[in-house]
């Protein structure tokens, strides 16, 4: 399925809720993390990708954040990090020795406009085991394990909710901000 074939089923539509939007700054230690974690996710359970210099790691969490090996990350080794589920995301992202972080929690009412859209991550599924799936780019030789429990596709996305707010000065109105909702299935035939 080509992405504008992809972007025609989801469809763009303008939806309009309300949000919690809160910033702070935190060490870069696993228990400042979860502690952060556990105070806006509670028992929610989520998925969180961090990007470090060597790599993109995946995992889960649930009141602890763990990796498919089932070992903790390391937030000292993290450029970024995203937490999310389909209601909040919390987004960390190195200043210095130290996190900043933002949290966006969707909620009902009015007055947030935003637009879903859907991202298809590179590679094809090869195996699925444990809750993970595994993707691999044939052609540039690398993989990676997403967490997913939905296995019947070949390829998979993101699905990312983009805020929209108006400047009142000028009327004109743009994407102030974004979060990650979901992995999804992106279509082809199941391959394994």
């Amino acid at each position: 399925m080509s992405g504008l074939s992809l972007a025609k089923n989801i469809g763009y539509k303008l939806c309009e809720g309300g949000k919690i939007k809160e910033t702070n700054i935190c060490e870069s230690t696993l228990q400042d993390v979860e502690e952060i974690l556990n105070d806006k996710f509670g028992n929610n359970g989520a998925i969180f990708v961090a990007w470090q210099i060597q790599n993109i790691i995946w995992g889960t969490y649930d009141g602890k954040l763990l990796l498919r090996d089932k070992k903790s990350p390391e937030p000292e080794n993290w450029l970024e990090c995203r937490v999310f589920n389909a209601e909040q995301e919390v987004h960390f992202k190195r200043v210095g020795n130290k996190l900043r972080w933002r949290y966006i929690k969707d909620t009902l009412g009015e007055g947030n406009y935003y637009v879903d859209s859907f991202s298809r991550l590179w590679g094809e599924k090869i195996s699925a085991a444990d809750g993970y799936i595994k993707l691999l780019d044939r052609q540039r030789k690398l993989y990676m394990e997403i967490p997913c429990d939905k296995t019947n596709a070949k390829w998979y996305g993101l699905l990312t909710r983009n805020y929209i707010e108006s400047d009142v000065e000028t009327g004109l109105s743009g994407y102030v901000d974004y979060r990650f909702v979901a992995i999804e299935p992106a279509g082809g035939a199941d391959n394994g």
